[in-house]
């Protein structure tokens, strides 16, 4: 019984010592400045009539040069590496693959997202009234460059 009352007095010491610290606020951050450029990594989901899914993480670079890997999902996964050109003008990204075989059209929105574009110019929306959307990846996984 001493025990249990010792290790009680205790637990009540502990706690009673501990209770007294009260929480400082935390600093201010700085707001994060979004960069104004579209050169960088963007990964996302792109419609497509002939599979169950198409996974695109592409690289715009500074000489307007593209990479994207496309990823198609059906019974199997078919992994295809794109090269082409982009252009940027008045937040519309044009983008040209495989010698100009693919062609693709985006607009950027407010947070430097890509929003995919249908052949007539409006905003791609599939059956359930999502946008296609490609995220801008700010810092991508450590040793990548």
């Amino acid at each position: 019984m001493k025990r249990f009352c010792i290790i009680a007095v205790l637990a009540s010491v502990f706690f009673v010592g501990c209770s007294k610290e009260e929480p400082a606020p935390l600093p201010a951050l700085k707001p994060i400045e979004l960069p104004s450029g579209v050169v960088g990594q963007y990964s996302g989901r792109l419609p497509c009539d002939s599979c169950k899914a198409r996974m695109i993480r592409m690289t715009l670079a500074e000489d307007s040069s593209v990479v994207a890997v496309e990823t198609v999902v059906n019974d199997s996964m078919v992994v295809d590496t794109l090269k082409g050109v982009f252009s940027f003008a008045e937040d519309k990204v044009t983008i040209s693959l495989s010698e100009g075989q693919l062609k693709w059209a985006f607009n950027r929105d407010a947070t430097g997202n890509m929003v995919f574009l249908t052949g007539a110019g409006t905003v791609y929306q599939d059956d359930d009234g999502m946008e296609a959307k490609l995220i801008r990846i700010f810092a991508g996984p450590k040793g990548e460059k």
